[in-house]
């Protein structure tokens, strides 16, 4: 715990009017603001039952945060104490572009090394912003809705990791494969006994991102 520090924060959404949203902003402690940092954007699961505080997320930010990342997550509008009202995704993707401007004016933040990171309905938001924001370089879909697929969602060139349970109800591999198979530049990788919101198995869930998004940070030209 004594190698990251977390700061409760408020931005701006995008669009007119602009909305309040509260996040968490968690670095390496004792960062040297002198170098940058890849950035990541955490994006919670669907927000009528989840927020910021999601178990994967939790772990997550503090992992990849203790890898020398800098990370975001935050609440979607309507969720905790962000202002406005949820939309089921219509007007959500204002409010990861509100927080791509926010972390990039944060202090060390390298603008060539940003990714987002969803998780099921968060995964589904990340897909779709990620399509018109040539800004993020790689996306990490975790458990993506099988309903809310059409077909150019993910349709992009740049890297993408896609997670899903074994056992996952709401996202079966039987049913992803067939659609992943359609996309360029992706991996696909099964968490073994988990289920859709991957309840006790954020370790191994987080310990395969973390993993991923430090060779992408590492890589060059990516």
């Amino acid at each position: 715990m004594g190698e990251t520090v977390e700061y409760h924060v408020t931005f701006p959404s995008a669009g007119r009017p602009p909305l309040a949203l509260e996040g968490v902003l968690t670095r390496p402690a004792h960062d040297d603001v002198s170098s940058l940092r890849a950035g990541a954007i955490l994006c919670h699961p669907q927000p009528a039952t989840s927020t910021l505080a999601d178990p994967l997320l939790q772990r997550l930010a503090m992992d990849l945060a203790t890898a020398g990342l800098i990370v975001l997550r935050f609440n979607f509008r309507g969720v905790g104490a962000s202002q406005g009202q949820q939309t089921d995704g219509r007007l959500e993707p204002l409010d990861i572009a509100g927080a791509m401007d926010f972390l990039l004016a944060q202090p060390g933040v390298n603008p060539q090394k940003l990714c987002l990171v969803g998780h099921a309905f968060g995964a589904y938001m990340a897909l779709a912003y990620a399509a018109h924001d040539p800004r993020v370089r790689t996306v990490v879909a975790v458990s993506p809705p099988i309903f809310r697929v059409t077909p150019d969602l993910g349709a992009f060139e740049r890297p993408k990791l896609f997670l899903t349970g074994e056992y996952d109800e709401v996202s079966p591999r039987h049913k992803l494969e067939p659609w992943l198979e359609r996309l360029q530049n992706r991996r696909l990788s099964i968490i073994s006994g988990a289920r859709h919101l991957l309840r006790g198995y954020e370790g191994i869930a987080s310990t395969t991102i973390t993993n991923y998004l430090i060779r992408w940070a590492a890589a060059p030209g990516i």
